[in-house]
């Protein structure tokens, strides 16, 4: 009986050893592994350290920025105040103001972009259309009609040779 009360002994000792060893080791987890993997609530939670480090990286990127904007902001205060000017200091624009003339000129380049691109698809479905129609039709008897042809590839020969 004592000779078995001996063997578990050291076998739980000889396992106590091995996890201080495994521990010391990064032993793989498999549980910490799936939650990781499969685990939604993981993944929104990671999203959710990344989004709240960007974000803090942008401010503090913008607090030196800041601090040159206002410094420069008092240095013309000062001089439209010394000048003799009866029509008053001038107001500076607030970072809200310049961002929003920014958001609307970045919205109307966004715009102009976009209608030429549509422009330029509408002509070139335009183009498309006027060959398939030419290229399209035939005789009675189910032959290509060849004038509309030889027009076509004549027309993109004078193309070529004019570029």
């Amino acid at each position: 009986m004592k000779q078995r009360e001996n063997k578990i002994e050291s076998k739980a000792a000889f396992n106590n050893d091995s996890k201080t060893s495994k521990n010391e080791k990064n032993v793989f987890d498999k549980k910490k592994h799936r939650l990781k993997k499969y685990s939604n609530k993981y993944k929104v939670d990671q999203w959710q350290e990344r989004r709240k480090r960007a974000v803090l990286r942008g401010y503090y990127k913008e607090i030196p920025k800041d601090r040159c904007a206002r410094q420069r902001g008092t240095e013309t205060k000062v001089e439209t105040w010394s000048g003799n000017d009866t029509s008053g200091p001038k107001k500076n624009q607030s970072f809200f103001d310049l961002a929003r003339k920014e958001y609307e000129r970045k919205k109307e380049e966004r715009l102009r972009v976009k209608a030429e691109r549509e422009e330029a698809l509408r002509k070139y479905k335009e183009k498309k259309m006027q060959a398939y129609k030419k290229l399209s039709k035939r005789t009675k008897k189910g032959q290509p009609v060849m004038k509309d042809r030889i027009e076509l590839l004549l027309q993109k020969i004078q193309q070529d040779k004019a570029n």
